[in-house]
């Protein structure tokens, strides 16, 4: 489809004048950013020329602009793209809202020579008060893991930590459309005088190996590698190395806790405190009653397919094929529905087929048996070390109430008195002061991670040095 360039001008902006000079200004709201670059072009043309990186559009080129000393409206139609904005402060500065396919955001955007990258107020920035040194060591498996340690200034030795991330491949900040966590959480600890190392997961960043093929456990030896990389550095207490793990990390730092001689302390950052089975069922039950359109009576009628599948995978031994049990599992549930059931779940006209096939697909992967194997009952009692667990009440993957219970019962069974267990108002699963905790709402969060947060994590470790 060819449109028709419409290109209006009420004044010319002495700021274009007839020059190929461009004058471009940026803006960002949440986690979306605005580009817009304005030039006159030696003929005399006045061209705009929008860019929303995170939406997928770049240097889109309007079909229409209108502007004046004031104001300005440019349009991309081809991308449903509508900007409309003023001028403050000689032009250094432009308020616009900006509409793309039907949602309007409001910007404050400012001068700029080109695209700048997400920026967020909590993200380290240097000049740092400490040594940042890329490194790299050998895991299992042939892994070759890399990652940045972070150390302090002086002589030493210094307390250190390894930093483990929760589920999906994730680099060594931890990066999430422009925030990065895990670097606010190592600059905070390598400015009270802790060495930090944090690294990329398998296959991510400069660390080789398929994520896809990993399990827990290959995490948790992951980590093990690290530590003992750790103790070969002169700048390293020996006896104080400990583990910070944030969701599915969480488990790995207690598996380490209680497997590990080097671990001197665990930090769950969410870390899950029950088992395989509940986690699955208090997950996806948090997902669905926050999930608009809902319904209660859905609700339930999802979860009583969803407890049917994961009970039967936790029912088949890992060495045997799961297809076949799962299979007759999920046609016999399918077929003690009603038709109203059926519908109000979506598995009618076929969709039936596609859901088992996703599912099945997801459940034969060696990473999802051994999660719904996982009993932290194996675990936790056997740590003697230090253990602080930090969650949120927002938390809708690892909802607190139920694995701050779990991690207190068997510490408290292991005879373990050395903890310190915190559940922190208004945060979320990433550690960000939120509305409504849904995984929607986290990409577009100012908060990188809790400054409340990290006061507490930052104290106790001092504490237990």
């Amino acid at each position: 489809m060819l449109y028709l360039k419409t290109i209006t001008l009420l004044f010319f902006l002495p700021l274009l004048g007839c020059t190929s000079t461009p004058h471009a200004w940026q803006g960002q709201a949440g986690s979306k950013r605005i580009f817009i670059e304005l030039q006159t072009t030696p003929e005399g043309i006045n061209r705009a020329f929008l860019s929303l990186p995170e939406q997928w559009v770049n240097n889109a080129e309007a079909d229409s602009l209108i502007f004046s000393d004031k104001d300005i409206l440019a349009i991309v139609e081809r991308d449903g793209i509508q900007f409309e904005g003023t001028f403050h402060s000689g032009k250094d500065s432009i308020r616009a809202k900006v509409t793309t396919y039907g949602k309007t955001r409001e910007f404050n955007l400012g001068k700029v020579d080109s695209l700048q990258p997400l920026y967020f107020p909590q993200n380290p920035r240097p000049p740092y008060p400490y040594r940042s040194e890329d490194i790299t060591y050998t895991s299992c498996d042939s892994i070759q893991v890399a990652g940045t340690l972070t150390v302090p200034r002086g002589k030493g030795p210094f307390p250190a930590a390894i930093i483990v991330s929760g589920t999906g491949k994730q680099d060594r900040d931890g990066t999430f459309s422009g925030h990065k966590p895990f670097f606010r959480v190592a600059d905070e600890l390598t400015r009270r005088g802790f060495i930090v190392l944090r690294t990329d997961d398998r296959g991510t960043g400069q660390t080789n190996g398929m994520y896809e093929m990993a399990t827990t456990k290959d995490f948790a030896r992951d980590a093990q590698a690290g530590i003992d990389y750790l103790k070969t550095r002169p700048e390293t207490d020996k006896e104080h190395i400990g583990v910070i793990g944030h969701s599915e990390g969480g488990q790995v730092a207690f598996i380490l806790g209680a497997e590990s001689p080097d671990v001197s302390f665990v930090v769950s950052l969410a870390g899950v405190g029950v088992d395989g089975l509940q986690i699955l069922e208090l997950q996806n039950k948090a997902i669905l009653e926050t999930t608009p359109g809902i319904t209660s009576a859905q609700v339930g009628q999802f979860m009583d397919l969803f407890n049917t599948l994961f009970q039967m995978v936790h029912s088949v031994p890992l060495e045997q094929p799961l297809e076949r049990p799962l299979r007759a599992a999920f046609d016999n549930w399918i077929s003690r529905q009603d038709k109203a059931t059926l519908e109000a779940v979506n598995l009618t006209g076929g969709r039936e087929e596609s859901f088992f096939s996703r599912y099945l697909y997801q459940a034969q992967s060696r990473w999802y048996r051994e999660m719904v194997q996982y009993n932290p009952a194996d675990y936790i009692p056997r740590i003697t070390c230090p253990v602080l667990a930090l969650y949120g009440d927002r938390d809708i993957m690892v909802p607190s109430d139920e694995n701050l219970a779990s991690i207190k019962k068997l510490l408290d069974e292991g005879g373990n008195t050395r903890y310190k267990i915190v559940e922190l108002p208004g945060l979320n699963h990433m550690f960000q002061r939120c509305v409504t905790g849904t995984r929607e709402e986290i990409p577009d969060l100012e908060d990188v991670f809790s400054e409340e947060a990290l006061q507490i994590l930052g104290d106790w470790l001092e504490t237990n040095k």
